[in-house]
């Protein structure tokens, strides 16, 4: 179970890479169609709509694909709290859970994302981050910090 929680959130953050490379090359093409509307003064009105709407249709595109991405980054956290509940539970000597928190933190920084999680994403590391503040041992340090560094990646 605990390889499916950890290919499962691995899935999910790569699908959600792969989303905002596409949001990316999104956001590159409203820049092409800006410079194209600044640069050729001698447009007629027919392509100065053509612009709008293509950037409007962009804009939409990128709505869209934003929502997706955040879903798989959400799901992409969901699996390793999953796994990160389970480790405690199991009192687990080394944390998997914390290399994927690790991970995902990290592609949200690099990426500068602005992501909102899900609210049962927040409850659950708020749950978490408590249960090994009172369960007052020396194990699990790893994801003790890495569950801190995500409250304060989420702004929780």
């Amino acid at each position: 179970m605990n390889d499916t929680l950890i290919q499962q959130s691995s899935i999910e953050l790569t699908r959600a890479g792969n989303v905002q490379q596409q949001i990316s090359q999104k956001e590159f093409e409203i820049k092409l169609v800006d410079i194209n509307g600044k640069y050729l003064s001698n447009q007629d009105a027919g392509s100065y709509y053509y612009n709008q709407q293509r950037k409007q249709l962009l804009e939409m595109e990128i709505s869209s694909l934003k929502a997706q991405r955040d879903g798989n980054i959400n799901s992409a956290l969901y699996y390793a709290l999953m796994l990160a509940e389970k480790e405690i539970t199991d009192h687990v000597i080394f944390s998997s859970a914390s290399i994927l928190i690790a991970n995902i933190c990290s592609f949200l920084r690099i990426q500068n994302i602005s992501f909102s999680a899900s609210m049962p994403i927040v409850i659950k590391v708020s749950t978490l981050y408590s249960q090994l503040n009172m369960m007052n041992t020396v194990g699990f340090v790893s994801l003790k910090r890495e569950l801190l560094n995500l409250k304060m990646q989420l702004h929780i």
